[in-house]
């Protein structure tokens, strides 16, 4: 049984507020040149462990002031732009040892610190952790904070603010292709975001990544021909998105040569794999019939406290896709709903290595079958488990569905 708390108190908000945090601390970085090194290790296991510790919560929360999260959504994106800026000052300095658009004269009348100085040092080494933080923290601004923005279609400037956030990781078409492809074909065949049974992380990635171009493309193509204007118009969103990415990515090529542009290249593809690394556990092997009603049984929730705050509300995924339009701090679990048997942060890191994901999943995967699947559900789910390579899901694909399971949904 759930819960509705109201909340007033300044650390209820606080919690939420790890994002601004990361991004902050990845400025920092940047500016002096620092990298973690093998700390970033102990960052992470704390993390695994605060998430075990802190456990799950039943409880639904009243947010009585929601404009300050709003406004965190902004200030994270405005200050993600001004971190790829400086990223691209970092790859500018790197391979011609110059000032680029005077940043480093900006900085240091703001913080007293020169750039040309602690950047004397800056390796190889230090640009990829640069790559790897820009695009993880360029991926929550495009892909979490982002995505909650592109739910507010009744708000103009914040969907354009989604797909700005989008620009510099080339991930403009994220803003068409989610609310309006990703919510409408969940848990089917024809979704992008939903992984196959014993389908690898990596083949997920190859696979559905130019899928999720072609979906936003059949969605732009279809709004046009509703307008009556052709497919290359103008105002098709997804080109536009693509123009202003390629002024993006020209420029990085002028400003820093070849091999900036590569490495900025290379932050950016980071931000589509941490995306599909992101979304692999979420809707894993579950399957629906094309066109029916989306339940509370399609995706894998998590009721984890850590990962309702630091994943935006993320984790309460079913109730999301229930109803898109609710602000994430609304975002309730879902009674009864399938769960990941572990919180968010372990099954991404689960998700990378393959033999210990299907170890994992694939319980899940037999309760899911017995417990929630409907009987048409059931059918797919056998033509899955027969194709999915894993022995446990292939012996039970054995089994005629007319044989029945029991079922909760």
């Amino acid at each position: 049984m759930t819960s509705l708390v109201r909340l007033t108190h300044p650390f209820h908000y606080l919690k939420f507020f790890f994002p601004l945090f990361l991004v902050f601390l990845s400025l920092y970085s940047v500016v002096h040149g620092a990298t973690p090194g093998w700390n970033l290790l102990w960052v992470i296991g704390g993390l695994l462990i605060l998430e075990f510790l802190l456990g799950d919560t039943e409880y639904n929360h009243d947010y009585r002031r929601p404009a300050v999260f709003v406004g965190m959504m902004y200030g994270y994106i405005l200050l993600t732009l001004a971190l790829y800026l400086l990223f691209v000052w970092t790859l500018v300095f790197y391979t011609k040892g110059t000032d680029f658009l005077g940043l480093a004269d900006v900085v240091y009348a703001m913080t007293h610190v020169d750039m040309t100085q602690t950047h004397q040092d800056v390796g190889l080494g230090s640009l990829i952790f640069y790559i790897l933080m820009v695009g993880t923290v360029g991926g929550a601004g495009a892909i979490g904070l982002g995505h909650e923005l592109s739910h507010r279609t009744k708000e103009p400037i914040a969907t354009l603010a989604a797909r700005v956030a989008g620009i510099p990781a080339a991930f403009t078409y994220y803003a068409i292709e989610h609310a309006q492809g990703h919510h409408c074909t969940v848990a089917t065949s024809d979704d992008s975001s939903t992984a196959l049974r014993g389908e690898s992380l990596y083949r997920y990635f190859l696979r559905t990544m130019p899928r999720d171009y072609r979906m936003a493309w059949d969605i732009e193509s279809d709004r046009m021909r509703r307008m009556g204007l052709p497919t290359l118009s103008s105002r098709n969103r997804l080109l536009q998105g693509w123009l202003a990415e390629a002024v993006v990515f020209l420029g990085v090529a002028w400003a820093a040569g070849p091999v900036g542009f590569l490495l900025f290249a290379l932050a950016a593809l980071w931000t589509h794999f941490a995306y599909k690394l992101a979304t692999y556990g979420q809707h894993y092997g579950i399957t629906r019939v094309p066109g029916s009603e989306v339940k509370s049984h399609h995706a894998w929730d998590s009721a984890n406290r850590l990962d309702f705050w630091l994943l935006a509300g993320g984790s309460r995924h079913m109730h999301h896709h229930l109803d898109g339009s609710v602000e994430f701090w609304n975002l309730k679990t879902i009674p009864n709903a399938p769960r990941l048997r572990f919180g968010y942060l372990l099954t991404i890191l689960a998700g990378t290595i393959p033999p210990l994901w299907y170890k994992l999943s694939t319980p899940m995967l037999i309760q899911w079958d017995e417990q929630w699947a409907t009987s048409e559900e059931r059918v797919l789910a056998d033509r899955a488990n027969a194709e999915s390579g894993i022995p446990e899901l292939v012996a039970r694909a054995a089994t005629p569905s007319s044989q029945g399971y029991p079922n909760l949904a």
